[in-house]
């Protein structure tokens, strides 16, 4: 799969599950410790998170990290 392709399914992933969980970007962001505006990149597939940042978001979201990387939306 093309990178950039990925990082748009993996953003579009987290930002369902972040709705699924009624969490703004900010409270998401904050639940993380990571940026509320590097968050919005993530899930606009601008960004290129390191595992630990896709770990933190996976335990702030309450799933297992592998959860993040299953495209089948």
């Amino acid at each position: 799969m093309e990178t950039e392709l990925f990082l748009k399914k993996l953003g579009s992933k987290i930002k369902i599950l972040r709705n699924n969980k009624k969490y703004s970007q900010e409270g998401l962001a904050a639940m993380s410790n990571l940026d509320r505006n590097y968050i919005s990149l993530i899930e606009n597939g601008k960004a290129n998170p390191s595992v630990i940042y896709l770990k933190q978001i996976a335990d702030a979201l309450d799933i297992d990290i592998t959860e993040l990387f299953n495209f089948v939306i």
